[in-house]
């Protein structure tokens, strides 16, 4: 029956038909299930048989069952409906196509601007039949290494329950800096383990339904850090000495709201997530830090008929990180305000401001260090401009896209990001006990962190603009991507005593995932 008489005939002996009958869901049998258990598909489906037939409440568990992504996506002919009016029910049979379960996917990145990284990653999204869902995921690059694995689990009950559980090991070099001898190299290095349960539940109706559009949830971390400040090395030390180890363990409560019509790529829909973290040392960590965030896509379809339609797209994140309590005491500036370093903001990269470096914009400060001989007499060793990192961070991209020809499609963009501190840096202290080169003397460090003031500054936001070409490689089925990005405020000639690259007006990039 095709949905056009469907809503005809409802419309006529429903239950607000004036006819005084009702129809009510008869059989619902569901067909081509291989694997995933018939009681997930119901309970995605919010009408039992015998209740009225709603078809407002039909759609949406069609909806749901789409955005499962079990099966593939259910069309008019997937759904055969018998009415029968002596006994004022509907017979209802649904056709189901699975999808495939397991998947491996490979991705890099890399372009003109920074280094470059190849990454691995499986996924199988019904590991046993009730929508639990296993992933993996290994990346190696010139500036990370990654190893990570994840399970999910949806309980059936009154209230569905979903659970997570996550745990990596990351290497990441950050912040990508010309050093006074002009050669380019990492600030930092940090090596993270993390391990992360949470749960989330449906919080719209109705409620029992699972893979709900809007979602409350709580997850618990806990990450263990070293951070290692790799231009104090090269001052005075020896390897590896200006180290901090600390521990960060965190509460996250938050909501999402998904009504996209797909998870790649989407052409219409929306998705917003709303979450503040809090790490305290009550929870197990060794750092007290707030961080709330807000992160909004919206998508809205230009044209209609085409397989692939005209899509134009919006995307905005703002976030923000203070410490508060007593601060951690580290040896080197890797944690800044009561900070860590790593969880301030540096913008960039493929996924907020495509035309430049990741983690290439952040404001700056002024790093001296001393020799604090006899008599507490301080001895300058070194003075410089680095990025420390913002403690806000505002990213704002616009994007429209459109097919050409079979596999390949182009997009038209403008990146807007910026790192600012809306609390103003203070001067802070870090002394530390190295060994100076060469004799191997242990020696007392000073670094001391000062703000710009009166000192010649950057501006706090970059914008870049242009155009992508993307085609989805076929059997590997990788979305690739070529970005042609124009940076109108790239800071080509930095001061020289600015530790920081110089920006590329025009950048050319490659990369396999997606900005919104």
């Amino acid at each position: 029956m095709k949905p056009a008489a469907l809503a005809i005939l409802l419309a006529l002996v429903g239950a607000t038909s004036g006819f005084g009958q009702q129809f009510r869901l008869g059989r619902l049998d569901i067909m081509g299930n291989l694997k995933t258990k018939q009681s997930v598909i119901l309970r995605m489906i919010p009408l039992e048989e015998g209740d009225i037939f709603d078809t407002t409440l039909w759609e949406l568990g069609l909806e749901l069952l789409n955005r499962s992504g079990l099966f593939e996506p259910i069309s008019p002919g997937d759904v055969e409906m018998k009415f029968d009016p002596s006994r004022g029910v509907v017979d209802v049979v649904l056709h189901l196509r699975e999808r495939d379960y397991q998947r491996v996917d490979f991705d890099a990145g890399g372009g003109t601007t920074g280094g470059a990284s190849v990454g691995l990653q499986y996924s199988h999204i019904n590991l046993t039949g009730r929508a639990d869902r296993l992933s993996a995921q290994l990346r190696i690059g010139t500036r990370e290494r990654l190893l990570a694995g994840g399970y999910s689990i949806t309980t059936l009950t009154r209230i569905p329950i979903t659970f997570d559980m996550a745990g990596s090991y990351q290497r990441f070099e950050f912040v990508d800096a010309r050093t006074a001898g002009n050669d380019r190299r990492p600030l930092f290095v940090q090596r993270s383990a993390v391990l992360s349960f949470g749960a989330s539940v449906p919080v719209a109706e109705p409620r029992n339904t699972l893979f709900a559009r809007t979602r409350a949830g709580l997850n618990y971390s806990f990450t263990s850090n070293n951070v290692i400040d790799l231009l104090g090395q090269s001052v005075t030390v020896m390897d590896e000495v200006l180290r901090s180890d600390f521990r960060i363990a965190s509460l996250t409560p938050f909501v999402t709201r998904d009504t996209l019509d797909r998870a790649f790529d989407p052409t219409s829909g929306s998705r917003l997530v709303i979450a503040t973290e809090l790490s305290a040392r009550a929870f197990g960590g060794s750092i007290n830090t707030i961080n709330p965030s807000f992160d909004y896509r919206r998508f809205f379809r230009l044209s209609n008929g085409a397989r692939e339609p005209r899509v134009f797209g919006l995307r905005a994140r703002l976030s923000h990180v203070a410490g508060f309590g007593e601060p951690f005491r580290a040896g080197a500036p890797v944690v800044i305000g009561g900070v860590p370093v790593f969880r301030r903001f540096f913008v960039g990269g493929e996924n907020e401001v495509r035309g430049y470096d990741v983690n290439s914009i952040a404001p700056l400060a002024r790093i001296d260090r001393f020799v604090v001989t006899d008599g507490d007499k301080l001895e300058s060793v070194s003075t410089e401009v680095r990025p420390v990192g913002g403690d806000t961070r505002f990213a704002f991209n616009a994007e429209y896209r459109l097919p050409l020809i079979w596999r390949l499609s182009a997009a038209a963009f403008f990146d807007f990001g910026a790192s600012l501190n809306l609390r103003r840096l203070g001067e802070e202290r870090f002394e530390s006990v190295v060994r100076a080169e060469p004799q191997g003397t242990a020696v007392r460090l000073l670094t001391v962190l000062r703000p710009l003031d009166g000192e010649s500054r950057l501006p706090d936001y970059r914008v870049s603009l242009g155009g992508e070409l993307r085609m989805m490689i076929p059997v590997l089925n990788i979305p690739l991507r070529l970005i042609f990005a124009a940076n109108p405020n790239a800071q080509r000639q930095p001061s020289e005593s600015f530790v920081i690259a110089p920006e590329k007006r025009f950048a050319f990039r490659f990369g396999f995932s997606r900005t919104l």
